[in-house]
């Protein structure tokens, strides 16, 4: 099926770490956002290919982080997903989502682009290649 789409500030594409975080810090700024993900699930290479985002980011009791990704680490930790050299997926993945829906991100999963309309440098439409369609906005 193909579903086309307009009116969103903002399209990210992909729900690896770093288009949920821009998925998140947007309507933090006012902006409405839809997050396509070819996939079944957030989190990318941190959830499905365990690949931990999580070096070391502190010196001593120092933390250098701040932001999305401490709030992520906060969740992580406050659930008991932050383990030793490690991290807990699922948590992970449940920690993304709930951010997400709380920021007020439209999900599209096992969804891809296939058309793109423009005019002066702005995308006015976007269609995609869905396999059903269930998307609520805000």
């Amino acid at each position: 099926m193909i579903l086309k789409l307009a009116g969103k500030d903002l399209i990210v594409m992909g729900a690896g770490i770093a288009g949920i975080r821009a998925a998140i810090a947007a309507p933090r700024r006012g902006l409405d956002v839809l997050l396509v993900e070819r996939n079944g699930s957030v989190g990318d290479l941190s959830t499905a290919g365990l690949c931990s985002p999580f070096i070391r980011f502190w010196l001593g009791n120092e933390s250098f982080v701040s932001g999305i990704f401490k709030e992520v680490l906060y969740g992580l930790h406050r659930r008991g997903g932050l383990l030793r050299g490690s991290f807990d997926l699922e948590i992970l993945k449940m920690i993304y989502l709930e951010k997400l829906k709380k920021a007020g991100v439209v999900l599209a999963f096992r969804s891809i682009p296939v058309k793109l309309i423009s005019a002066g440098g702005f995308m006015k439409q976007i269609s995609l290649l869905v396999p059903s369609v269930n998307l609520r906005s805000k």
